[in-house]
């Protein structure tokens, strides 16, 4: 069974997400499609994943979302000369500025980069998928906008 949900997005006005209506039957080809805030410290996808269970993830190459005054894709940037200086405040140091990140539950401990594509998840944990855009913790409220990420489930 699928749920429609309205963007909140004043710039994607009519366009409707699907997400799963009961998470736990996930099934082998099902996909849920969920919006991505990139002022959101945590984005909830709906989707609850098991060890064992593998997932595609895919964003459009249009979708972007902006930080500062930086427009980008799932991929996020790099750093300027100012920035790298707070590289290793990031959420996940090692990824790229506003690139997609995904955590099983509310923690950091074991981020997956996803980017714009990341093929043949498997999660290392049961427990809700959480997605976000990479930021440094207190800076959210100078990100705008949402990209929609296409979460399939393969195995």
């Amino acid at each position: 069974m699928w749920m429609k949900h309205d963007s909140l997005d004043p710039d994607r006005a009519g366009v409707t997400f699907q997400r799963l209506n009961d998470p736990a039957t996930m099934r082998i080809g099902q996909t849920a499609y969920v919006p991505v805030y990139a002022n959101k410290l945590w984005n909830d996808s709906g989707v609850d994943v098991v060890s064992g269970q593998v997932f595609n993830f895919a964003v459009p190459a249009a979708e972007e979302w902006t930080h500062w005054r930086n427009r980008c894709d799932a991929d996020g940037y790099g750093s300027t000369d100012y920035l790298r200086r707070l590289e290793i405040f990031r959420r996940v140091p090692k990824a790229r500025w506003l690139q997609l990140i995904g955590t099983i539950g509310k923690s950091i401990r074991s981020p997956g980069i996803i980017g714009s594509q990341f093929l043949e998840f498997l999660p290392p944990s049961p427990g809700r998928l959480y997605l976000f855009a990479n930021d440094l913790a207190w800076m959210y409220w100078n990100n705008r906008g949402m990209i929609a990420v296409r979460i399939t489930r393969t195995k």
